[in-house]
């Protein structure tokens, strides 16, 4: 098994027990990318076989609005990215882009989903990779519903000021919902 498998399989099976040989198991279904920036990952309204651990880089999530790309969440190191609608055999309601080159597996949901089924280690790594992304997606949720531009920016700049010095700017305000000149003003405050 690949070495940079481990960070994954020890990000996810903290408090599971996984006997070497589900590790092998789990290890045959994922692979390592090498991808350059713009590299488009899961493709809007299309179905997609894979989800992604973020070993190095950054990735962002967006959809269309009236032609325009609407920020919905970044992703850096030791983050998962993918849909819940591929796992469920559904298209993507968004679009995943590298916005640097990166570093990822590639875990192949297709072919590891059925092992769920008959191996309760790998059911429950799985589980706690989608509980992950859950509870990841409802603070993205609250992030977006709660909480003004001011306030975003500000929780921003508190627990992840990496995205501002990584995440091109205009990706930040449409994030944020306010325009890209609103953000330079509360940059400069």
């Amino acid at each position: 098994m690949d070495i940079l498998f481990q960070p994954f399989l020890d990000h996810f099976s903290k408090n599971l027990p996984l006997s070497d040989q589900t590790k092998v198991e789990i290890g045959s279904h994922l692979k390592i990318l090498n991808l350059n920036k713009k590299h488009i990952l899961i493709q809007e309204n299309q179905r997609h076989d894979f989800a992604y651990f973020v070993i190095k880089g950054a990735v962002r999530s967006f959809y269309l609005k009236d032609g325009t790309e609407v920020n919905t969440w970044f992703a850096l190191e030791n983050d998962m990215v993918g849909s819940l609608q591929n796992f469920n055999d559904n298209p993507s309601r968004e679009t995943m882009e590298l916005v640097e080159n990166c570093t990822l597996i590639a875990i192949n949901i297709k072919k590891i989903k059925p092992l769920m089924l008959t191996n309760i280690q790998i059911a429950n790594f799985i589980n706690a990779i989608i509980e992950e992304y859950a509870l990841f997606l409802e603070d993205k949720i609250y992030f977006s519903q709660m909480m003004n531009s001011i306030d975003k920016y500000l929780t921003l700049v508190d627990k992840q000021p990496q995205l501002l010095q990584r995440i091109p700017l205009t990706y930040i305000a449409s994030f944020l919902g306010i325009t890209r000149e609103t953000l330079s003003r509360l940059r400069a405050k």
